[in-house]
């Protein structure tokens, strides 16, 4: 059996999968009469959706990424050994994001994400007294039918103990009756201002099967943070979106294909269509201030841009190493920026013996690692998640996440960790590969004493506007957060004095 293992930034790109790169600029601002372009920083969720907001309303905007390839955190590699695209994290989204669909919507994405008509997940999980040695239990509320059919569902599940499936239902009651956060101020205006996940379950009574079957599964997945140190009230706001219209609002999607294609790929050629211009592998060096006010970028190879407006779409640590040091100098808000943590993901691509039939991802119960993936399942119809078998040579996955987890663990130990993982989970199942990726800065700024240092999209330079899933969105850094920080980024440039 083969093990390989590379951080982020070190994947090989394979000669007999395409070459995704966009061509080089060709004129910045030819197309509009001479007038300086909106420069966007960053072609990830949030750079691309601001991009083409602005191509949309007919600015001239020029895109500007320094890999070689879209989608920031959210991106995929090629993998010469098998010639796959593979993740560098396999995602979920949920139906209960408008910002995220619109947006795959307008880059004509949509049809490659199902999402199932309700909360639809299986658990899985090591039992020696169970057939075979492991339980998969389902847990699948009706896409209608209200709390009747909601409590039904609940007492059908055969997860943790019946005590404990009603004690989640009164849970989740008291979370949408208190109702999500202020947006614009949420550590501010809140009762519960700083209050960690924990200390949330603590005061809605929930015990450790609770969360250990139902709340730690959506915190992970959400916050990627230990639950004494994610933000209660990040939590609290994604659920009361996800499941206060309707339980179909909580129902789960995985992309049919891998990140690149489905959506990046999709992005630029959006961008492009609407005439906006892109240039990748364009690191920048410098955003160009004087006198207050943004003048333009300096890329790595000396070329000056000038630019009307710069809308800054990288993470922290790459933002301050693009801002001259007159330009903060300790003030706020950039000193705060220092203050936003970042945690990782790793993932385990396992290539086994034959295939694997089953669901597009499945939570892990009393695992380091928290999910199962079935890359390129999520394409299949409902009805067909659970039989149909997969494309040939396609891996399954194991995932996990947060500075306290196995993802911040030697690579050594992650793929130790993958390899007993699969005897115990996939025990019928022999291993012919593993190949262990890891994002060292997944998430930003999901902790509860955070959120006071989420930075809003106007800064006080004139003409610089931030973007982001670690900006003041109100929601944790998800697709779902960046997507709605572009939005409000590209609003911000075309109306930049408020008026």
């Amino acid at each position: 059996m083969e093990s390989l293992s590379f951080e982020r930034g070190e994947a090989p790109r394979s000669s007999s999968l395409p070459d995704r790169k966009v061509s080089g600029i060709l004129n910045p601002g030819s197309s509009h009469g001479g007038e300086a372009p909106v420069i966007v920083i960053g072609a990830g969720f949030a750079g691309a959706s601001a991009a083409l907001t602005l191509a949309d309303a007919g600015r001239p905007v020029l895109l500007l990424e320094a890999a070689k390839a879209p989608g920031g955190r959210a991106r995929s590699f090629p993998d010469p050994r098998s010639g796959r695209e593979l993740d560098w994290g396999p995602h979920l989204f949920m139906k209960a994001n408008p910002a995220l669909r619109e947006f795959l919507g307008r880059i004509g994405a949509s049809a490659s994400l199902r999402f199932e008509p309700s909360l639809d997940l299986t658990y899985r999980l090591a039992d020696g007294a169970a057939r075979g040695g492991v339980r998969n239990e389902r847990l699948s509320f009706p896409a209608r039918g209200g709390a009747p059919a909601s409590l039904l569902a609940l007492l059908r599940w055969r997860g943790p103990r019946l005590a404990a499936r009603l004690s989640i239902a009164r849970g989740l009651r008291r979370v949408l009756k208190e109702g999500p956060p202020a947006v614009e101020s949420p550590a501010a205006e809140s009762k519960n201002a700083g209050e960690t996940v924990e200390q949330m379950l603590d005061r809605l009574g929930q015990g450790a099967s609770e969360r250990e079957w139902f709340w730690e599964p959506f915190s992970g997945a959400v916050l990627n943070m230990p639950a004494g140190e994610g933000s209660g009230e990040l939590l609290r706001r994604v659920m009361c979106e996800a499941f206060g219209p309707g339980l179909a609002g909580a129902s789960l999607g995985a992309p049919a294909e891998a990140l690149g294609p489905f959506w990046a790929d999709r992005a630029l050629d959006a961008i492009r269509r609407a005439g906006g211009e892109v240039k990748m592998a364009a690191p920048v060096r410098r955003i160009r201030i004087e006198g207050g006010a943004v003048r333009g970028v300096t890329l790595s190879g000396g070329e000056s841009i000038e630019a009307s407006v710069v809308i800054a779409a990288v993470p922290p640590p790459a933002l301050l190493r693009l801002l001259p040091a007159e330009a903060f100098g300790g003030k706020s808000p950039w000193r705060d920026l220092g203050r936003l943590r970042s945690a990782s993901i790793a993932t385990a691509y396992l290539w086994l013996d034959h295939p694997c039939p089953g669901p597009a991802y499945e939570a892990l119960v009393a695992e380091r690692w928290e999910w199962l993936f079935r890359p390129g399942a999520g394409g299949l119809k409902a009805g067909d998640l659970r039989t149909g078998e997969k494309e040939p040579d396609a891996p399954v996955a194991f995932l996990c996440g947060g500075a306290d987890s196995l993802a911040s663990a030697p690579r050594s130990e992650i793929e130790s960790a993958a390899r007993e993982a699969a005897g115990r989970l996939l025990p019928d199942f022999g291993l012919r590969r593993v190949l262990v990726v890891r994002e060292r800065a997944a998430t930003w700024a999901n902790g509860a004493g955070e959120q006071a240092h989420r930075t809003a999209a106007e800064t006080p330079v004139d003409g610089l506007i931030l973007a982001g899933d670690w900006t003041a969105t109100g929601l944790p850094a998800t697709c779902e957060g960046a997507v709605r920080s572009g939005f409000r980024a590209a609003e911000a440039a075309q109306d930049p004095k408020g008026g």
